[in-house]
């Protein structure tokens, strides 16, 4: 059990791997609804598969639902019918026929008469800037990993070729007939890529079972995911060092389904994991001596053709056979792995490990536009905002470690923020029927359920903004109330440098701080001025769309605090309360030494001013906002806006303000 734990401690608990598997799901539903229901994906590679231990892919495959490829000319009834042709010369590829001419002219190819799809014409066809071609992926390298995208094309059959995996499973353990039944139901995929020794290689396309294996590796027990987790690192830390781009984890991956096929699953034990591991490399030991890997769906297929030569040959067999002989404790050394063992991890350890292994997860899993565009997307169901907030929710409880979930959260908040603005600038400019609000109102509802988890400075401007806008005076006055009196924020300061995030522990969990202080250096990012906060001024708005810069102003929480509370005021007809928020508000320009900051509260002052009716006061002060903005250099700006973690939305209520004073 003690190798189990280390491990368990290297890869991640049973419980953790199970939630990045529901991220992955989640991930994927949020694409779907970003692409209108044009498009599925399908989130592949390590992170699909629940692994994080770096180096980690993101894959995405993505295919359009619009075509689909069929067995016979009686199948292709409808326009995006595409007839399948298996490959003459290399098992497990095929062909594509476009039988409806249903694909653009630029990724056919003609022969004799017949339009066949190209693959590598089709990968070439929207090869964005920055991107190369990868195998069947179009790869990208961001901040520090690759992310792999394939645009495939759905099979919703079968196919006849693995029609033997079927029949041989058929009295095992494992894979359940259950598993076997859905992968079966979920057919495969083509992903453009052909068989290098085909003559037909730039036209081929190769059938991927890269649902059905992740479906097999979820159905996996953690000691069979362990053992995978460290084949791979083995790879990764000892044999690509030695013989580089020969074996794949993908050969990793098929020793681990055959062994898991032909073993009973009582084998599989967790005080069992050395003997698991040795299996496994046996299988592996095997594949490099025959110099052939069967695929695990189409043994036909022999993925080491061509890559097992009289060089390499003996030099993987003893590498693999010194890791057999070592084992699981004597492998940690090659894998430079050994602190693991030196002394047992207390649970402190385990959980910062556990804590930042997850928060690593999550910068990879949780793409903040696909959240945010997805949360208040006209007619988006309550049942993806319901499942999507439970599993943030269930993060937030498992995480143990103060500052790892103050810096998720943060990452959740952005993204719920954002969709907070989008929603509200929807209710400033939009005359929707009241049906559609109310499905809004309810979204953003659980949204900001869900920001209360986040620091509090975010949650509760986000929360007091929105019922401000709604016409809720009083509840966003006790907002206000409670941030400014009961509550002390996280502070928390973030930066880029060299793809990763450096965190500032100082700063982050504000301790010796004061609450006011606190307040102060909650920096809110900037906002883009947009025409609806000028239009809300009698300045003439020829001078500022003249204006070169245009940059991103920054305001910072407590000016913010006091600004939405200063509107709220005149709202309710307070004057004796306005008078003292505003002066709070005036007086910031005094406490605060950035030059950047005054631009903020001198915009928020002047539409303070327009709002009671004192325009020419309000035009003083945006004339000076607007001076010191055109005065400023170009680039002036970015080095503060980098420090900002919490997002405001300033822009919003001067939409508001603009209508009310329009009509």
């Amino acid at each position: 059990m003690d190798l189990y734990n280390r491990l368990s401690y290297l890869f991640g608990t049973e419980e953790y791997v199970n939630l990045r598997r529901q991220l992955v799901l989640t991930r994927e539903n949020l694409i779907d609804y970003n692409y209108h229901g044009k498009q599925r994906a399908i989130c592949s590679g390590s992170l699909g598969e629940g692994i994080t231990y770096p180096p980690s892919d993101d894959d995405v495959m993505t295919y359009e639902t619009n075509l689909r490829v069929v067995r016979s000319y009686t199948e292709a009834t409808q326009r995006g019918d595409l007839l399948i042709v298996p490959s003459e010369f290399s098992p497990g590829y095929c062909l594509l026929f476009d039988v409806n001419k249903s694909c653009h002219a630029k990724v056919i190819h003609v022969v004799d008469g017949k339009s066949f799809i190209s693959s590598s014409q089709w990968k070439q066809f929207d090869l964005q800037d920055g991107e190369s071609i990868h195998g069947p992926c179009q790869s990208q390298n961001l901040v520090g990993y690759e992310y792999d995208h394939a645009q495939c094309i759905r099979c919703t059959f079968w196919p006849d070729a693995a029609n033997g995996w079927i029949s041989r499973n058929l009295s095992n353990t494992w894979p359940s007939p259950e598993i076997m039944q859905n992968i079966i139901l979920n057919g495969c995929h083509a992903v453009p890529v052909g068989d290098q020794a085909s003559p037909y290689c730039e036209h081929e396309w190769r059938i991927s079972f890269s649902v059905a294996e992740r479906t097999l590796m979820h159905s996996l027990n953690h000691t069979q995911f362990l053992t995978y987790n460290f084949l791979r690192l083995c790879l990764k830390r000892v044999i690509e060092k030695k013989v580089p781009g020969v074996i794949c984890s993908y050969f990793m991956k098929t020793a681990l389904f055959y062994t898991a096929e032909n073993t009973p699953i009582e084998f599989w034990r967790a005080d069992k994991i050395e003997a698991c591991f040795k299996a496994c490399l046996s299988a592996l030991y095997d594949y490099i001596d025959n110099g052939y890997c069967p695929n695990y769906f189409i043994p036909e297929y022999n993925m080491m053709k061509r890559k097992i030569n009289h060089t390499n040959h003996q030099q993987l067999l003893d590498i693999i056979r010194s890791l057999h002989t070592a084992g699981v404790l004597g492998s940690t050394h090659y894998c430079g792995e050994c602190h693991c063992w030196k002394a047992s991890p207390s649970s402190r350890i385990m959980e910062r490990q556990q804590d930042f292994d997850f928060m690593h997860s999550m910068l990879y899993v949780l793409i903040v536009q696909e959240l945010s565009n997805v949360f208040l997307t006209p007619g988006t169901g309550n049942g993806i905002i319901l499942s999507l907030s439970v599993l943030l929710y269930k993060i937030l409880n498992l995480l143990q470690n103060n500052l790892t979930r103050d810096l998720i959260t943060i990452f959740f908040q952005s993204g719920i923020i954002f969709s907070c603005q989008k929603f509200m600038h929807r209710l400033c400019s939009s005359d929707w029927t009241n049906r559609r609000n109310y499905c809004l109102h309810k979204n953003i509802d659980t949204l900001l359920r869900i920001g209360y988890r986040a620091d509090v400075t975010t949650g509760k401007l986000t929360a007091a903004t929105y019922m401000y806008l709604i016409g809720k005076t009083e509840s966003a006055l006790s907002h206000l109330r409670r941030l400014l009196s009961e509550y002390p924020p996280y502070a928390v300061e973030t930066t880029i440098k060299d793809s990763f995030m450096t965190i500032y522990t100082d700063v982050m969990c504000g301790r010796g701080y004061t609450m006011a202080y606190k307040i102060r250096h909650a920096f809110v990012p900037p906002f883009h001025l947009f025409e609806g906060i000028l239009n809300a001024f009698p300045m003439p708005i020829r001078i500022w769309r003249s204006c070169s810069l245009q940059q991103d102003i920054p305001i910072d929480a407590l000016s913010y605090s006091y600004f939405l509370e200063s509107l709220c005021y005149i709202r309710s007809h307070d004057h004796t309360s306005l008078m003292k928020s505003t002066r709070c508000l005036v007086s910031r320009l005094d406490d605060l030494s950035d030059e950047y900051e005054f631009i903020g509260i001198r915009m928020c002052i002047s539409i303070i001013k327009y709002a009671r009716g004192e325009s020419q006061s309000a035009c003083r002060w945006f004339g000076s906002a607007y001076r010191m903005t055109n005065s400023c250099e170009p680039n002036s700006f970015h080095p503060y806006v980098r420090r900002c973690v919490s997002y405001p939305i300033m822009t919003y209520i001067a939409c508001l303000l603009n209508r009310r004073f329009k009509s």
